[in-house]
């Protein structure tokens, strides 16, 4: 359909290999071989991202009758899906709370916390989290800054059509070497159209080594300092599908019936004439027909002459209930709430709302990918671990942290409130524990940190003022203790 063809995207392969190891002697085969799986992912992707921008297939609807009226409208709910799905995941902080009944290590994990923000791990979460839902997977970098820095790593996120992981072909899945690339873009590699079409330069990750190829051939080779790979896949869920990936033909028929109907009223406005039992006058056209606005007729032996007009209109109320029922299915598929029911006077409370208007089955879904989220994540902190370790910076355990997703924190926040307060006031839970319990901060471990500094605060005062007050007492109770005795 004139580029705008529809592709059949069933998430994206997993790369596997035999290899038992990745080494100078066969990498140059082994990332040709997976580069034939990795196109095809690219070409799923390349897909997807252009969906997720509005060049959807919509676009390139042909019409054989009338071809003048071909209305082609893209009302873009992939867009609008991917868009709700990160701010719901990523819009607050995804952050680092203590898992350790070691109190020194909140500490560590605060320190670890304002590292992350000042490298802008926000923003590569969003963008990561972004990827993760037009494509179903996303790729991180953590690497050491070249430079001496108050944060000793850089993360970065990677462009999925030009990264991937290789997986060793057994059940443990354990990731064989990862490869960024790139394509040249002197002036004298591209296309007519613009396209960058220069060779590629693969950069090789193992445990052991950093490889670099061009043009099929091993140009470079190096040791990998951190003994650990520093790239890091995050699929969205086990079969790497996008968010609205799921739901693409919805879509489709969606910007097709909207488009359709737009037809049926340009041609209710453009009607065709139909001349019945009468002859045009010599010369006329269907051109000066429409410039006159008139037409004279002439009659046909004793019939009289008559001019009617197709004038055929779909039903616009069954199209309305018809792109209602594709919708609520669409939304039920991906997992997004309805935008309203069209009762917006009734008097429901907040949970009855969640649950008649799928918040609640959005949230389910959210849960569905912190679940795969956590695995990846955690394999970022030990590269980070390494890093800071390696520079003196700072020294942690990745077992001793868990991540914190802070949706909706302050939705329900008197709940949550009474929530926080009834369990500090049991004996036998721990503080931190009511605070992760009750969701009600968006940063639980900083939270409780500056809780505990304010209830000690507030203990040693009290200390003071009962100490005061006793040692007041005690001089109104003893006046002439320290009187010296008259003569």
């Amino acid at each position: 359909m004139n580029g705008f063809n529809k592709m059949l995207c069933f998430g994206r392969a997993v790369i596997l290999s035999d290899a038992d190891d990745i080494t100078a002697g066969n990498v140059v085969e082994e990332l040709q071989t997976a580069f034939i799986t990795h196109m095809k992912n690219r070409s799923e992707i390349e897909y997807l991202w252009n969906y997720y921008l509005g060049r959807q297939p919509i676009l390139g609807k042909e019409k054989k009758v009338r071809e003048e009226i071909n209305e082609k409208i893209v009302q873009n709910y992939a867009n609008a899906i991917v868009s709700f799905k990160v701010g719901q995941l990523a819009g607050k902080p995804i952050q680092y709370i203590s898992s350790s009944k070691d109190e020194s290590v909140s500490d560590v994990i605060t320190e670890l916390n304002d590292m992350m923000r000042v490298e802008g791990k926000v923003t590569r979460d969003r963008e990561l989290v972004e990827w993760q839902m037009i494509c179903g997977t996303g790729y991180r970098l953590a690497f050491p800054k070249r430079q001496r820095a108050d944060v000793p790593f850089s993360l970065y996120t990677l462009d999925p059509r030009n990264a991937f992981v290789v997986y060793a072909n057994d059940y443990t899945r354990r990731p064989l070497m990862a490869v960024s690339y790139k394509t040249l873009l002197a002036p004298a590699n591209y296309s007519a159209d613009g396209h960058a079409i220069g060779p590629n330069v693969y950069t090789i990750y193992t445990d052991r080594n950093i490889f670099t190829v061009r043009d099929g051939a091993l140009t470079g080779v190096s040791v990998n300092p951190l003994g650990i790979i520093p790239i890091i896949e995050y699929p969205a869920n086990t079969a790497r599908l996008g968010a609205f990936e799921i739901a693409l033909d919805l879509l489709d028929s969606i910007n097709e019936l909207d488009s359709n109907r737009l037809d049926s009223l340009r041609q209710f406005v453009e009607s065709l004439l139909v001349l019945y039992n009468c002859d045009l006058e010599e010369g006329t056209t269907a051109e000066s027909i429409r410039e006159a606005g008139m037409i004279l007729l002439k009659s046909v032996g004793d019939q009289n002459p008559d001019v009617k007009v197709i004038s055929e209109v779909l039903s616009q109320n069954d199209n309305e209930t018809l792109k209602k029922s594709l919708i609520h299915a669409l939304n039920v598929i991906v997992g997004m709430p309805s935008q309203g029911s069209g009762n917006t006077g009734d008097s429901s409370n907040n949970g009855a709302v969640i649950l008649r208007d799928g918040w609640q089955g959005a949230e389910t879904r959210a849960e569905e990918f912190e679940a795969m989220f956590h695995e990846p994540e955690m394999q970022t902190l030990r590269v980070v671990n390494v890093i800071c370790s390696s520079q003196g910076a700072l020294e942690f355990n990745p077992k001793d942290i868990e991540i914190k997703f802070t949706r909706r924190n302050y939705e329900d926040i008197l709940s949550k409130s009474q929530t926080l307060v009834t369990m500090l006031g049991q004996d036998k839970i721990h503080p931190r524990s009511a605070f992760e319990a009750s969701s009600l901060f968006v940063d639980t471990e900083e939270a409780y940190r500056l809780g505990m500094q304010w209830y000690e605060q507030q203990k040693r005062e009290e200390k003071e003022r009962m100490k005061n007050a006793a040692e007041l007492g005690q001089a109104e109770s003893n006046p002439n203790e320290d009187r010296e005795p008259d003569d």
